[in-house]
């Protein structure tokens, strides 16, 4: 079963992200990008899901972080977001995040995400 990893600060979005995973991953969640990263290195999840906006660390800082880590660096990083300040999904891909799903969340859309995220990085042989 995939590991999934979710970093944000939101309960709402944590409770509604682990509901739609519910049976299918293996999740784990963290609060923000400081907590996330130690998460990351402890638990070695095949995708991390990251809420853009957060407190203590946001995804962003969260992101650069972690494709210098070397123990985090090859998992593929799924952007949440509300599109806030100016930030897009196509400048969220040309950073590298691997995908992004929009806020409000829709399950299928999350779903094909994670789907489409795991099947490429599995061609890359990083999963």
């Amino acid at each position: 079963m995939p590991k999934i990893l979710i970093v944000d600060d939101d309960h709402a979005t944590l409770d509604l992200l682990e509901l739609f995973l519910y049976g299918d991953y293996e999740v784990v969640t963290a609060l923000n990008g400081f907590d996330g990263m130690t998460k990351a290195e402890k638990e070695a999840p095949d995708i991390i899901i990251t809420d853009i906006t957060m407190p203590v660390m946001d995804g962003i800082r969260f992101f650069n972080l972690a494709v210098k880590n070397e123990a985090v660096r090859r998992v593929p990083i799924i952007a949440v977001t509300s599109f806030a300040e100016g930030i897009t999904a196509k400048s969220l891909i040309n950073i590298g995040f691997s995908g992004v799903i929009p806020k409000p969340l829709e399950r299928g859309l999350v779903l094909t995400v994670i789907a489409d995220t795991l099947r490429a990085a599995a061609e890359k042989g990083f999963v």
